[in-house]
C-alpha cells in the first residue's frame, strides 16, 4: 500500500477540531490500530475534555506547539516530541500555534463492548406502608404494598441486576469489581474502595412512614462498619394535602426528646411541610424525618441501609410483630438544631440541567428538556445515574454510539469512561434526575457558595 499525503482528502477529527488525513484505518490494516492520520490544527483551537474507554492514543508533533491537559495537569509539546496517552485518561488538546501532528489510535480488545449505558431490573420491596402505584407506573403486574423500588443499588442485601447488553443477568456490584475505574471513575473508585457510593430509589406511600433518623459516616463506621446515610427527596407526585416531616420546629433537649418519644408526642415537635411535584428536600445525616401518606418520590442517598426508627405509631410489621425502635442510637445521631429552611430551592428551567443539590456525598440535577441536549460529564470523573420521572427519552453515547430508551419509572447507569452523551426526548416533555459525584475543581467552591446562600442547608 502506498499513499501520498497531499492526495488524501481531509476530514473532520473526533476531537471536534482541526482536519485529518487518514493514512491507515482498521479496515485496511486488519489489526488493532484504529487509525493513523496526520492532523492539522489552527492556532487557538481547543478540543473538548474527553476520554477513551477502549483506546490508547499516540501523537508525534511534526510542527508547532501543542498544549495537552491530562488528568488536570497541563503539558506542552513541540516539534519532534512524542506523546502517548493510555486509556481512561481524561485529556484536552489546545493548539498554541498552528500544529501538524501524526496521530495513532490502538484499540484495547479486552475493553471492547463492555462499557455501555446499563439498564437495571426492577427491584421491588414490600412494606407495611406501601401503596399500589409503583407497579402499574413501571408497567409491571399489579402488586400491593410495594413501598420501594431500588433503582440503582450496590447494597449487599439487595443489589441491582443489569438488564441489558454484555452484562445482562450479572449483579451491578460484580460488574463494578471487574472495571471499577472505568465504571465509577478513578477518583470515585479510590475514595470509595471500588464501591458504588449512591443508592437511588422510588418510594410510594399509602400511610405515614416511621419517624426516623440516619447516622453520619463517623457514627455508622463506629457502630456498623458501614457508610452513613445522607439523602435527598424529589417529589414526583403528591395527593392533595400530602406532607412530609423534616427537621425540628422547636429546640429540644435530649431529655425532652426521650419524654416525647415515650408519650407519643414527638410528631408535635417536627417541622411539617406540604409537598407538590418538583419539591426537593435535603435530609442530611442527623435530620429527623418522615414521609407522609400519598407521596410518590425519588430518593437519592448514600449507599447505606442504616435507619434508626424513633416512633412508629405502635404498628405491627408485615410479619405481625412490633417493629423495632432504636431510640437510644437515634438520640446519639440526631441534630437537634432548628433551621430556617428545610426545602431546597432551585430553578427548574426547560432545556437546562438544573442543579437542585450539591453535596460532598452526591450532586443531583433536574434535567428538563423538550429538545435534544448534549451532556459531557467526563470532567466530573464519575458514573452518572439517570432516573426518569416524566416522559420518555433516548440516551446515546457519543464515543460508542450505544443507546438506550429510558422511560418514566426507570433508571440507568452510565460508566464514567463514556459519560459524554446526548439525551433525546421522545415525548413532549422529559424530566430526568441526573445523580453523580462531583470531583471537579470547582465543586468545593460552589458548595461553599450554596451554603452561604442557605439554599440546601449543607
Amino acid at each position: 500500500m502506498h499513499k501520498h499525503l497531499n492526495d488524501i482528502t481531509p476530514s473532520g477529527t473526533s476531537y471536534e477540531m482541526g482536519m485529518k488525513r487518514v493514512l491507515l484505518s482498521s479496515n485496511e490494516s486488519g489489526c488493532s490500530i484504529t487509525q493513523i492520520a496526520v492532523i492539522d490544527l489552527k492556532a487557538g483551537e481547543k478540543s473538548a475534555m474527553h476520554i477513551h474507554p477502549d483506546l490508547q492514543d499516540a501523537f508525534y508533533i511534526l510542527d508547532g506547539t501543542l498544549e495537552v491537559t491530562i488528568n488536570g495537569t497541563i503539558h506542552q509539546y513541540k516539534k519532534d516530541d512524542f506523546l502517548f496517552i493510555e486509556q481512561l485518561n481524561t485529556y484536552q488538546l489546545h493548539a498554541i500555534t498552528d500544529v501538524s501532528m501524526l496521530a495513532m489510535g490502538c484499540v484495547i480488545e479486552s475493553q471492547r463492548t463492555k462499557l455501555y449505558p446499563m439498564m437495571l431490573e426492577p427491584n421491588l420491596h414490600a412494606t407495611i406502608w406501601g401503596s399500589t402505584r409503583l407497579t402499574p407506573w413501571k408497567n409491571l403486574p399489579q402488586q400491593d404494598y410495594i413501598g420501594e423500588s431500588w433503582e440503582v443499588s450496590a447494597v449487599d442485601s439487595s443489589p441491582s441486576i443489569i438488564a441489558n447488553g454484555t452484562w445482562a443477568g450479572y449483579s451491578l456490584p460484580d460488574v463494578i469489581k471487574k472495571m471499577p475505574e472505568a465504571i465509577l471513575g478513578k477518583a470515585v473508585a479510590k475514595r470509595y474502595d471500588n464501591k458504588l457510593p449512591i443508592l437511588v430509589k422510588f418510594i410510594d406511600t399509602s400511610a405515614d412512614l416511621s419517624v426516623q433518623v440516619h447516622p453520619d459516616n463517623t457514627m455508622a463506621l463506629r457502630e456498623h462498619n458501614k457508610l452513613g446515610k445522607t439523602e435527598m427527596w424529589y417529589i414526583i407526585d403528591a395527593q392533595p394535602d400530602a406532607y412530609i416531616y423534616a427537621g425540628f420546629k422547636e429546640e429540644l433537649s435530649k431529655e425532652e426528646y426521650t419524654r416525647r418519644v415515650k408519650d407519643g408526642t414527638i410528631i408535635d415537635s417536627l417541622a411539617k411541610h406540604s409537598v407538590h411535584t418538583g419539591d426537593v428536600f435535603y435530609i442530611p445525616a442527623g435530620r429527623v424525618h418522615a414521609i407522609g401518606k400519598g407521596v410518590l418520590l425519588a430518593e437519592v442517598q448514600q449507599s447505606s441501609d442504616i435507619t434508626y426508627r424513633i416512633y412508629d405509631y405502635n404498628r405491627m410489621g408485615l410479619d405481625g410483630k412490633p417493629r423495632e425502635l432504636h431510640t437510644e442510637l437515634a438520640a446519639q445521631a440526631i441534630d437537634f438544631k432548628v433551621y430556617p429552611e428545610y426545602r431546597s430551592n432551585y430553578k427548574d428551567s426547560i432545556d437546562t440541567a438544573n442543579v437542585c443539590l450539591d453535596t460532598e456525598h452526591f450532586t443531583v440535577r433536574v434535567v428538563s428538556i423538550k429538545e435534544p441536549m448534549h451532556r459531557n460529564m467526563i470532567k466530573y470523573d464519575s458514573f452518572v445515574i439517570h432516573t426518569c420521572t416524566k416522559g420518555k427519552c433516548k440516551i446515546r453515547i457519543r464515543s460508542t454510539h450505544d443507546e438506550i430508551t429510558l422511560q418514566e419509572g426507570y433508571s440507568s447507569l452510565i460508566p464514567a469512561a463514556i459519560a459524554d452523551y446526548d439525551i433525546i426526548p421522545m415525548s413532549n416533555e422529559v424530566k430526568v434526575l441526573e445523580s453523580y459525584i462531583d470531583n471537579s475543581a470547582q465543586s468545593a467552591f460552589r458548595r461553599m457558595i450554596s451554603q452561604f446562600l442557605h439554599m440546601s442547608n449543607i
